[in-house]
């Protein structure tokens, strides 16, 4: 299958899981949500710019966390819950080792405003989150310092480390059942679906592969270029 294929089978189902999300319908989810990373690795994986085939291994197993995190949330069970919340922490460290080898160029300030955020949304939430508190102290900044680096890296990679970041506070809003704004829930789907999306395609190269083997079969190609 072709990286257009998958890319457009990937928000598809994105788009299919985020209005039945939004509908509260749980059944179905089991085939939206579940293809949602496979689908992506499948993505990056042919996708994959020239020459950093060998530097996947981090980006998918960050996709392989995030598969097990959303799993995990599909069960309304406190231990799935850690599990699907233990299985996203891996994929952030993955994606803070990823980010590490592309390179990371930050200002200053950026840490500090995201610090901030988390600590203003931790004010907001601690009251009720119960016996997650401590286990959602934790994940969160993991998945800060995850959205920082990201930021880091390039615009592009830093929206969708920014916008993974706003789905899970919209997550802990829910489990500590604070109503910012009415309708918020839906949201959780749309930003982490173009979230993750946006992480990966910083491996994924511009325009897809096929067009870089024709090129690289071609050996005109590569002198007209030099």
């Amino acid at each position: 299958m072709s990286a257009r294929a998958l890319l457009v089978a990937y928000l598809t189902l994105g788009v299919a899981d985020s209005v039945l999300a939004a509908a509260d319908v749980d059944g179905p989810r089991w085939v939206t949500k579940t293809l949602l990373m496979p689908v992506l690795i499948a993505f990056v994986w042919v996708a994959a710019r020239p020459g950093t085939e060998h530097d996947l291994r981090l980006p998918i197993g960050a996709l392989v966390g995030g598969f097990v995190g959303d799993v995990g949330l599909l069960v309304d069970r406190e231990a799935t819950f850690l599990v699907g919340m233990a299985g996203f922490a891996v994929g952030h460290v993955c994606y803070l080792l990823a980010f590490r080898r592309v390179g990371i160029t930050l200002p200053p300030w950026l840490p500090a405003v995201y610090l901030l955020a988390w600590g203003a949304m931790m004010a907001t939430v601690r009251g009720g989150l119960d016996d997650l508190l401590v286990p959602v102290l934790g994940y969160s900044l993991l998945l800060t310092a995850m959205a920082v680096c990201a930021a880091g890296v390039g615009r592009r990679t830093g929206l969708g480390g920014a916008l993974f970041l706003g789905s899970d506070a919209v997550i802990a809003l829910g489990l500590a059942d604070v109503d910012l704004f009415p309708g918020q829930a839906a949201l959780v789907m749309p930003t982490y679906v173009a979230g993750q999306l946006l992480l990966a395609l910083t491996w994924a190269s511009r325009p897809f592969p096929r067009r870089h083997a024709d090129e690289a079969a071609d050996p005109r190609s590569t002198a007209s270029s030099g």
